[in-house]
Protein backbone atom coordinates (compact mmCIF):
# COMPACT_ATOMS: atom_id res chain seq x y z
CA UNK A 1 0.00 0.00 0.00
CA UNK A 2 2.54 2.31 0.95
CA UNK A 3 4.46 1.47 -2.62
CA UNK A 4 1.07 2.68 -4.32
CA UNK A 5 1.35 5.87 -2.11
CA UNK A 6 5.09 6.64 -2.87
CA UNK A 7 4.38 6.10 -6.53
CA UNK A 8 3.27 8.19 -9.97
CA UNK A 9 -0.22 7.95 -10.56
CA UNK A 10 -1.08 7.54 -13.97
CA UNK A 11 -4.44 6.87 -15.26
CA UNK A 12 -4.88 5.04 -18.57
CA UNK A 13 -8.17 5.70 -20.36
CA UNK A 14 -7.53 3.14 -23.27
CA UNK A 15 -10.78 0.84 -24.78
CA UNK A 16 -7.93 -1.93 -25.54
CA UNK A 17 -7.43 -4.69 -22.62
CA UNK A 18 -4.81 -5.78 -24.65
CA UNK A 19 -3.01 -2.27 -25.60
CA UNK A 20 -3.76 -1.26 -21.69
CA UNK A 21 -1.57 -5.00 -20.53
CA UNK A 22 1.57 -3.31 -22.60
CA UNK A 23 1.56 0.10 -21.42
CA UNK A 24 0.96 -1.42 -17.74
CA UNK A 25 4.10 -3.74 -19.21
CA UNK A 26 6.55 -1.01 -20.32
CA UNK A 27 5.25 1.36 -16.77
CA UNK A 28 6.16 -1.28 -14.64
CA UNK A 29 9.67 -2.25 -16.25
CA UNK A 30 11.01 1.41 -16.35
CA UNK A 31 14.20 2.64 -14.52
CA UNK A 32 12.44 5.49 -13.76
CA UNK A 33 10.57 6.95 -11.14
CA UNK A 34 8.01 4.41 -9.49
CA UNK A 35 4.39 4.30 -11.82
CA UNK A 36 1.44 3.46 -10.55
CA UNK A 37 -1.37 2.52 -13.68
CA UNK A 38 -4.79 2.52 -12.91
CA UNK A 39 -6.83 1.79 -16.20
CA UNK A 40 -10.23 2.58 -17.57
CA UNK A 41 -11.55 1.64 -20.95
CA UNK A 42 -14.45 4.99 -21.06
CA UNK A 43 -13.96 8.42 -20.88
CA UNK A 44 -16.96 8.65 -18.45
CA UNK A 45 -15.43 5.87 -16.29
CA UNK A 46 -12.16 8.14 -16.39
CA UNK A 47 -13.37 11.48 -15.16
CA UNK A 48 -15.34 9.98 -12.11
CA UNK A 49 -12.04 8.72 -11.89
CA UNK A 50 -10.26 12.07 -11.87
CA UNK A 51 -12.91 13.78 -9.31
CA UNK A 52 -11.50 10.60 -6.66
CA UNK A 53 -7.89 10.50 -5.24
CA UNK A 54 -4.81 12.36 -6.44
CA UNK A 55 -4.01 11.18 -10.34
CA UNK A 56 -0.53 12.86 -11.39
CA UNK A 57 -0.89 12.39 -15.27
CA UNK A 58 -3.59 11.13 -17.77
CA UNK A 59 -2.83 9.29 -20.69
CA UNK A 60 -5.52 9.23 -22.82
CA UNK A 61 -6.50 7.40 -25.53
CA UNK A 62 -8.47 9.57 -28.45
CA UNK A 63 -10.73 6.98 -29.64
CA UNK A 64 -13.12 5.68 -27.29
CA UNK A 65 -16.69 4.16 -27.38
CA UNK A 66 -18.09 6.81 -25.84
CA UNK A 67 -15.94 10.06 -27.10
CA UNK A 68 -13.39 10.56 -29.21
CA UNK A 69 -10.58 13.30 -30.44
CA UNK A 70 -10.38 16.53 -29.35
CA UNK A 71 -13.90 16.45 -27.05
CA UNK A 72 -12.39 13.90 -25.15
CA UNK A 73 -9.56 16.02 -24.17
CA UNK A 74 -11.55 18.75 -23.59
CA UNK A 75 -13.73 17.04 -20.86
CA UNK A 76 -10.73 15.66 -19.08
CA UNK A 77 -9.37 18.55 -19.08
CA UNK A 78 -12.37 20.61 -17.71
CA UNK A 79 -12.29 18.25 -14.55
CA UNK A 80 -8.98 18.11 -14.10
CA UNK A 81 -7.38 21.36 -15.10
CA UNK A 82 -4.30 20.84 -13.44
CA UNK A 83 -3.88 16.80 -13.96
CA UNK A 84 -1.05 16.92 -17.06
CA UNK A 85 -2.73 15.07 -20.01
CA UNK A 86 -0.50 13.10 -22.43
CA UNK A 87 -2.54 11.84 -25.73
CA UNK A 88 -2.47 8.49 -27.26
CA UNK A 89 -3.56 9.19 -31.03
CA UNK A 90 -3.39 6.52 -34.21
CA UNK A 91 -1.77 8.29 -37.76
CA UNK A 92 -5.23 9.33 -39.06
CA UNK A 93 -5.84 11.95 -35.49
CA UNK A 94 -2.71 12.68 -35.14
CA UNK A 95 -3.38 16.18 -36.69
CA UNK A 96 -6.02 16.81 -33.85
CA UNK A 97 -3.75 14.94 -31.30
CA UNK A 98 -1.20 18.35 -32.11
CA UNK A 99 -4.09 20.48 -32.05
CA UNK A 100 -4.87 18.99 -28.48
CA UNK A 101 -1.46 20.02 -27.39
CA UNK A 102 -1.84 23.73 -28.81
CA UNK A 103 -5.01 23.90 -26.67
CA UNK A 104 -2.85 23.16 -23.60
CA UNK A 105 -1.83 19.05 -23.61
CA UNK A 106 1.28 18.50 -22.00
CA UNK A 107 2.60 15.75 -25.33
CA UNK A 108 1.68 13.04 -27.66
CA UNK A 109 2.33 9.65 -28.93
CA UNK A 110 1.39 7.66 -32.32
CA UNK A 111 0.21 4.26 -31.81
CA UNK A 112 2.43 3.27 -34.67
CA UNK A 113 1.99 -0.31 -35.83
CA UNK A 114 5.81 -1.74 -34.15
CA UNK A 115 4.47 -0.32 -30.77
CA UNK A 116 7.66 2.14 -30.26
CA UNK A 117 5.77 4.24 -28.77
CA UNK A 118 5.29 1.75 -25.57
CA UNK A 119 9.25 2.27 -25.44
CA UNK A 120 8.98 6.15 -26.02
CA UNK A 121 6.01 6.11 -22.88
CA UNK A 122 8.69 6.46 -19.66
CA UNK A 123 10.30 9.28 -20.81
CA UNK A 124 7.45 11.13 -21.69
CA UNK A 125 5.85 10.66 -18.54
CA UNK A 126 9.06 11.43 -16.66
CA UNK A 127 9.57 14.81 -19.03
CA UNK A 128 6.13 15.73 -18.09
CA UNK A 129 6.00 15.14 -14.47
CA UNK A 130 9.48 17.03 -14.42
CA UNK A 131 8.13 20.01 -16.11
CA UNK A 132 5.17 20.21 -13.91
CA UNK A 133 7.08 20.25 -10.79
CA UNK A 134 9.11 22.74 -12.63
CA UNK A 135 6.03 24.72 -12.81
CA UNK A 136 4.96 24.10 -9.48
CA UNK A 137 8.29 25.97 -7.83
CA UNK A 138 8.20 28.59 -10.20
CA UNK A 139 4.84 29.63 -8.84
CA UNK A 140 5.64 28.84 -5.60
CA UNK A 141 9.00 31.20 -6.21
CA UNK A 142 6.31 34.00 -7.70
CA UNK A 143 4.46 33.53 -4.25
CA UNK A 144 7.25 34.15 -2.08
CA UNK A 145 8.31 37.20 -3.99
CA UNK A 146 4.85 38.89 -4.04
CA UNK A 147 4.32 38.43 -0.43
CA UNK A 148 8.01 40.10 0.38
CA UNK A 149 7.55 43.02 -2.17
CA UNK A 150 4.03 43.17 -0.31
CA UNK A 151 6.10 43.62 3.15
CA UNK A 152 8.40 45.82 1.80
CA UNK A 153 6.36 48.17 0.16
CA UNK A 154 4.14 47.77 3.62
CA UNK A 155 7.89 48.71 5.51
CA UNK A 156 8.49 51.89 2.96
CA UNK A 157 5.23 53.27 2.60
CA UNK A 158 4.84 53.60 6.21
CA UNK A 159 7.82 56.41 7.50
CA UNK A 160 6.80 59.75 6.87
CA UNK A 161 9.31 60.21 3.62
CA UNK A 162 8.68 59.53 -0.15
CA UNK A 163 10.86 56.60 -1.16
CA UNK A 164 11.92 56.03 -4.83
CA UNK A 165 14.16 53.90 -7.42
CA UNK A 166 15.22 54.83 -10.00
CA UNK A 167 16.20 53.32 -13.86
CA UNK A 168 20.02 53.83 -14.71
CA UNK A 169 19.30 53.11 -18.15
CA UNK A 170 16.59 55.71 -19.12
CA UNK A 171 18.22 58.79 -16.97
CA UNK A 172 15.44 60.41 -14.88
CA UNK A 173 12.66 57.07 -15.10
CA UNK A 174 11.59 56.26 -11.87
CA UNK A 175 10.79 52.58 -11.55
CA UNK A 176 9.01 53.48 -8.06
CA UNK A 177 7.56 55.80 -6.05
CA UNK A 178 6.04 55.77 -2.53
CA UNK A 179 2.57 57.41 -2.04
CA UNK A 180 3.89 59.61 0.21
CA UNK A 181 4.96 61.73 -2.61
CA UNK A 182 1.04 62.34 -2.18
CA UNK A 183 2.38 65.08 -0.03
CA UNK A 184 3.51 67.37 -2.89
CA UNK A 185 0.09 66.71 -4.49
CA UNK A 186 1.25 64.46 -7.34
CA UNK A 187 0.11 60.88 -7.57
CA UNK A 188 2.84 57.47 -7.46
CA UNK A 189 1.46 56.87 -10.86
CA UNK A 190 2.05 60.33 -12.33
CA UNK A 191 5.23 60.64 -11.52
CA UNK A 192 6.46 57.18 -13.06
CA UNK A 193 4.74 57.44 -16.01
CA UNK A 194 6.62 61.06 -16.53
CA UNK A 195 9.90 60.09 -17.11
CA UNK A 196 11.91 63.06 -15.58
CA UNK A 197 9.25 63.99 -13.16
CA UNK A 198 12.08 63.84 -10.23
CA UNK A 199 13.65 66.55 -11.63
CA UNK A 200 11.28 68.78 -13.84
CA UNK A 201 10.10 69.49 -10.15
CA UNK A 202 13.13 70.64 -8.75
CA UNK A 203 12.94 74.26 -7.52
CA UNK A 204 14.75 76.54 -10.67
CA UNK A 205 17.61 78.07 -8.37
CA UNK A 206 18.13 74.49 -7.24
CA UNK A 207 17.96 72.79 -10.62
CA UNK A 208 21.58 72.97 -11.78
CA UNK A 209 22.82 71.61 -8.05
CA UNK A 210 20.36 68.84 -7.81
CA UNK A 211 21.08 67.44 -11.78
CA UNK A 212 25.03 67.88 -10.76
CA UNK A 213 24.73 65.72 -7.87
CA UNK A 214 22.34 62.82 -9.20
CA UNK A 215 24.60 62.24 -12.17
CA UNK A 216 27.58 62.40 -9.93
CA UNK A 217 26.30 59.42 -8.01
CA UNK A 218 25.60 57.94 -11.30
CA UNK A 219 28.90 58.29 -12.69
CA UNK A 220 30.96 57.81 -10.01
CA UNK A 221 28.74 54.98 -7.78
CA UNK A 222 29.22 56.94 -5.23
CA UNK A 223 25.94 57.58 -2.26
CA UNK A 224 24.23 60.52 -2.92
CA UNK A 225 23.16 63.37 -0.06
CA UNK A 226 21.96 66.60 -1.29
CA UNK A 227 19.53 69.22 -0.16
CA UNK A 228 17.31 71.07 -2.54
CA UNK A 229 13.67 71.93 -3.34
CA UNK A 230 11.20 70.50 -4.98
CA UNK A 231 7.79 72.25 -6.39
CA UNK A 232 4.56 71.01 -4.87
CA UNK A 233 1.16 71.17 -7.10
CA UNK A 234 0.50 74.91 -6.34
CA UNK A 235 4.18 75.94 -7.09
CA UNK A 236 5.05 76.26 -3.69
CA UNK A 237 8.26 75.27 -2.45
CA UNK A 238 9.31 72.81 0.30
CA UNK A 239 12.93 71.53 1.24
CA UNK A 240 14.02 67.98 0.88
CA UNK A 241 16.81 65.54 1.72
CA UNK A 242 17.34 63.31 -0.74
CA UNK A 243 19.57 60.31 0.39
CA UNK A 244 20.41 57.82 -2.14
CA UNK A 245 22.93 54.84 -3.30
CA UNK A 246 23.15 52.83 -6.14
CA UNK A 247 22.14 49.20 -5.67
CA UNK A 248 24.22 46.48 -7.28
CA UNK A 249 24.28 42.91 -8.10
CA UNK A 250 26.75 40.46 -6.91
CA UNK A 251 28.81 41.02 -9.58
CA UNK A 252 29.14 44.18 -8.78
CA UNK A 253 27.17 45.90 -11.44
CA UNK A 254 24.65 48.98 -10.95
CA UNK A 255 21.16 47.92 -11.26
CA UNK A 256 19.44 50.70 -10.06
CA UNK A 257 19.32 53.69 -7.89
CA UNK A 258 17.27 54.00 -4.54
CA UNK A 259 16.57 56.70 -2.79
CA UNK A 260 14.82 58.26 0.36
CA UNK A 261 13.57 62.02 0.36
CA UNK A 262 12.77 63.29 3.78
CA UNK A 263 10.83 66.85 4.10
CA UNK A 264 13.23 68.80 6.27
CA UNK A 265 11.65 72.35 5.41
CA UNK A 266 11.08 72.87 8.94
CA UNK A 267 14.45 72.88 9.71
CA UNK A 268 15.38 74.81 7.15
CA UNK A 269 13.05 77.87 9.01
CA UNK A 270 14.92 76.85 11.49
CA UNK A 271 18.38 77.75 10.59
CA UNK A 272 17.09 80.93 8.60
CA UNK A 273 15.29 82.29 12.39
CA UNK A 274 19.16 81.28 13.52
CA UNK A 275 20.63 83.45 11.16
CA UNK A 276 18.58 86.31 11.95
CA UNK A 277 19.21 85.90 15.44
CA UNK A 278 22.76 85.66 15.72
CA UNK A 279 23.32 85.31 19.33
CA UNK A 280 21.31 82.62 19.23
CA UNK A 281 23.88 80.83 16.85
CA UNK A 282 26.08 78.82 18.80
CA UNK A 283 23.80 76.67 20.86
CA UNK A 284 20.85 76.22 18.59
CA UNK A 285 23.05 75.59 15.48
CA UNK A 286 25.02 73.03 17.06
CA UNK A 287 21.48 71.22 18.52
CA UNK A 288 19.76 71.07 15.04
CA UNK A 289 23.01 69.99 12.96
CA UNK A 290 23.41 67.29 15.09
CA UNK A 291 19.29 66.62 14.95
CA UNK A 292 19.72 66.78 11.15
CA UNK A 293 23.14 64.78 11.01
CA UNK A 294 21.34 61.62 13.25
CA UNK A 295 18.43 61.35 10.89
CA UNK A 296 20.98 61.22 8.00
CA UNK A 297 22.71 58.32 9.84
CA UNK A 298 19.53 56.66 10.55
CA UNK A 299 18.43 57.16 6.65
CA UNK A 300 21.53 55.68 5.77
CA UNK A 301 21.51 52.49 7.60
CA UNK A 302 17.61 52.57 6.32
CA UNK A 303 18.52 53.13 2.88
CA UNK A 304 21.36 50.45 2.79
CA UNK A 305 18.75 48.00 4.37
CA UNK A 306 15.91 48.35 1.84
CA UNK A 307 18.27 48.73 -1.35
CA UNK A 308 19.48 44.66 0.44
CA UNK A 309 16.46 43.75 0.31
CA UNK A 310 15.44 45.06 -3.14
CA UNK A 311 18.60 43.07 -4.71
CA UNK A 312 17.74 39.80 -2.33
CA UNK A 313 14.35 39.78 -4.62
CA UNK A 314 16.22 39.41 -8.03
CA UNK A 315 18.49 36.43 -6.65
CA UNK A 316 17.46 32.76 -6.23
CA UNK A 317 14.57 31.19 -4.17
CA UNK A 318 17.19 30.50 -1.25
CA UNK A 319 17.84 34.43 -1.17
CA UNK A 320 14.13 35.19 -1.61
CA UNK A 321 13.12 33.16 1.16
CA UNK A 322 15.96 34.62 3.57
CA UNK A 323 14.99 38.40 2.32
CA UNK A 324 11.18 37.92 3.59
CA UNK A 325 12.51 36.79 7.27
CA UNK A 326 14.62 39.80 7.46
CA UNK A 327 11.80 41.91 6.57
CA UNK A 328 10.34 41.72 10.15
CA UNK A 329 14.05 41.89 11.41
CA UNK A 330 14.01 45.41 9.87
CA UNK A 331 11.90 46.97 11.00
CA UNK A 332 12.39 45.35 14.46
CA UNK A 333 15.86 46.15 14.93
CA UNK A 334 15.94 49.62 13.12
CA UNK A 335 18.20 52.07 14.74
CA UNK A 336 14.99 54.22 15.56
CA UNK A 337 11.43 53.29 17.10
CA UNK A 338 8.41 52.77 15.26
CA UNK A 339 5.11 52.14 16.47
CA UNK A 340 1.29 52.44 16.29
CA UNK A 341 -1.53 53.64 18.25
CA UNK A 342 -5.03 53.30 18.28
CA UNK A 343 -7.64 55.67 18.72
CA UNK A 344 -7.40 55.31 22.52
CA UNK A 345 -3.61 55.56 22.01
CA UNK A 346 -2.75 51.34 23.16
CA UNK A 347 -0.10 49.59 21.19
CA UNK A 348 -1.04 47.96 18.11
CA UNK A 349 2.40 47.37 16.85
CA UNK A 350 5.73 48.41 18.23
CA UNK A 351 9.42 47.09 17.38
CA UNK A 352 12.05 45.80 19.62
CA UNK A 353 14.03 49.01 19.83
CA UNK A 354 11.46 51.22 21.31
CA UNK A 355 10.03 48.04 23.54
CA UNK A 356 14.20 48.18 25.04
CA UNK A 357 13.63 51.86 25.41
CA UNK A 358 10.11 51.27 27.30
CA UNK A 359 11.61 47.88 29.45
CA UNK A 360 7.88 46.29 28.53
CA UNK A 361 7.62 43.24 27.18
CA UNK A 362 5.51 43.13 23.52
CA UNK A 363 2.64 40.83 25.50
CA UNK A 364 2.45 43.24 27.88
CA UNK A 365 2.43 46.22 25.50
CA UNK A 366 0.57 45.13 22.58
CA UNK A 367 -3.49 46.21 23.86
CA UNK A 368 -2.96 47.13 27.17
CA UNK A 369 -0.38 49.84 27.60
CA UNK A 370 -0.83 53.48 26.25
CA UNK A 371 2.34 55.25 24.41
CA UNK A 372 1.49 58.10 27.12
CA UNK A 373 1.98 56.35 30.28
CA UNK A 374 5.58 55.46 29.22
CA UNK A 375 5.96 58.78 29.22
CA UNK A 376 7.66 61.64 31.51
CA UNK A 377 4.57 63.71 33.49
CA UNK A 378 5.52 66.27 31.20
CA UNK A 379 6.22 65.10 28.06
CA UNK A 380 2.37 63.06 28.48
CA UNK A 381 0.24 66.15 28.63
CA UNK A 382 2.55 67.14 25.58
CA UNK A 383 1.80 63.92 23.72
CA UNK A 384 -1.98 63.88 24.53
CA UNK A 385 -2.59 67.19 22.74
CA UNK A 386 -0.63 66.58 19.98
CA UNK A 387 -2.68 62.87 19.57
CA UNK A 388 -6.21 64.41 19.83
CA UNK A 389 -5.19 67.00 17.12
CA UNK A 390 -3.62 63.85 15.05
CA UNK A 391 -6.99 62.23 15.49
CA UNK A 392 -8.55 65.36 14.08
CA UNK A 393 -6.99 65.36 11.03
CA UNK A 394 -3.60 66.57 11.38
CA UNK A 395 0.20 65.20 11.43
CA UNK A 396 2.90 65.46 14.50
CA UNK A 397 6.11 66.56 13.03
CA UNK A 398 9.45 66.33 15.13
CA UNK A 399 7.58 66.64 18.67
CA UNK A 400 10.24 66.27 21.55
CA UNK A 401 9.61 63.19 24.38
CA UNK A 402 10.80 61.86 27.34
CA UNK A 403 10.15 58.17 27.67
CA UNK A 404 10.18 57.63 31.68
CA UNK A 405 12.57 55.33 33.14
CA UNK A 406 12.38 52.92 36.42
CA UNK A 407 16.28 54.25 37.95
CA UNK A 408 15.87 57.93 36.46
CA UNK A 409 16.99 58.87 33.33
CA UNK A 410 14.83 58.39 30.66
CA UNK A 411 15.08 58.44 27.08
CA UNK A 412 14.49 62.17 25.23
CA UNK A 413 13.00 61.40 21.36
CA UNK A 414 11.48 63.30 18.57
CA UNK A 415 8.27 61.51 17.42
CA UNK A 416 6.82 62.38 14.06
CA UNK A 417 3.38 59.92 13.00
CA UNK A 418 0.82 60.33 10.43
CA UNK A 419 -3.05 59.16 11.02
CA UNK A 420 -4.33 56.20 8.79
CA UNK A 421 -8.11 56.39 8.08
CA UNK A 422 -10.82 53.01 8.21
CA UNK A 423 -12.64 52.70 5.46
CA UNK A 424 -15.29 54.87 6.94
CA UNK A 425 -12.63 58.02 6.19
CA UNK A 426 -12.48 58.08 10.54
CA UNK A 427 -8.83 57.98 11.91
CA UNK A 428 -8.26 54.09 12.73
CA UNK A 429 -4.22 54.01 13.90
CA UNK A 430 -1.21 56.18 13.39
CA UNK A 431 2.21 55.27 12.53
CA UNK A 432 4.62 57.04 13.81
CA UNK A 433 8.50 56.79 13.67
CA UNK A 434 10.78 58.14 16.56
CA UNK A 435 14.22 59.08 16.65
CA UNK A 436 16.57 58.69 19.79
CA UNK A 437 18.16 62.35 20.67
CA UNK A 438 19.12 61.97 23.80
CA UNK A 439 22.68 62.24 23.24
CA UNK A 440 22.14 65.82 22.35
CA UNK A 441 20.35 66.87 24.94
CA UNK A 442 23.35 65.68 27.61
CA UNK A 443 21.36 62.98 28.84
CA UNK A 444 17.54 63.10 29.81
CA UNK A 445 15.66 66.12 31.07
CA UNK A 446 12.04 66.92 32.39
CA UNK A 447 9.88 67.18 29.55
Amino acid sequence: MDDVHDALRVLLIEDSPEEAELVRAMLGESAGPKLHVEHVMRLEEGLKRLKGDRVDVVLLDFSLPDSSGLASFEKTREVAPHVPIVILTNLDDEETAVLAVREGAQDYLVKDTNRQYLELLPTVIERVMRERRAHTEKRQIEIRMDEAEAKYRFLVEQIPAITYTASLDTPGKLLYVSPQVSQLGYSAEEWISEIGALRSHVHPDDKARAAEALDRVRAEGKPLRCEYRLLNRANEARWFLDEAALVRNEAGEPLFLQGILVDITEEKQVEEELRLHRHYVGDIVTMRTSQLEKKIAILESANGNLSAEVLALKRSNTAIQKYADRLEDMYNGAPCGFHSLDRDGAFVQVNDTELSWHGVAREKAIGRIKFADLLAPGSRKIFEESFARLIEGGAIRNLELEIAHEGGAGVVVLLSANAVSGPDGRFAASRSVLVDITDLKGGSRGA
